[in-house]
């Protein structure tokens, strides 16, 4: 228990040292910026704004792979074992889950496990038939 509390008078202690360092380099810029004349200042402005924009160039491609590879759409086909019918979805990526499933026209699926499932990228409309409600 005593280490804990010492531990943590260690790390107040060494973030007050930590300000106060701050503070005080803080004062010399601020005395230098008052000296040194605003195109030397550019540089650096026009370095950091590039990097904001390449982290949101970035993030958008990310976002987008993300969205794109969610929204792939996939065909289900669900064979019921006891009497062999089979029957066919359409599903988007973010839609399937363990044995359940939500179609692209928003239909709920909840299989037994009587029921066997078969995930084919694409949508395969041949020898297939898409269930109607």
């Amino acid at each position: 228990m005593i280490v804990k509390i010492l531990f943590t008078a260690l790390i107040i202690l060494a973030a007050l040292i930590f300000v106060r360092y701050q503070n005080r380099q803080v004062r010399k810029q601020e005395a230098e910026c008052q000296t040194t004349p605003a195109s030397d200042r550019r540089t650096p402005m026009i370095i950091a704004m590039g990097f904001v924009l390449l982290t949101l160039v970035i993030s958008g491609g990310i976002y987008y792979s993300h969205w794109q590879e969610s929204h792939r759409l996939f065909t289900v086909k669900v064979t019921n074992s006891h009497s062999g019918e089979v029957q066919s979805y359409h599903v988007y990526r973010r839609g399937i889950h363990d044995r359940r499933f939500r179609t692209i026209d928003g239909r709920e699926v909840h299989l037994s496990d009587a029921e066997r499932m078969d995930v084919w990228e694409g949508v395969d409309d041949e020898n297939t038939e898409q269930s109607g409600p």
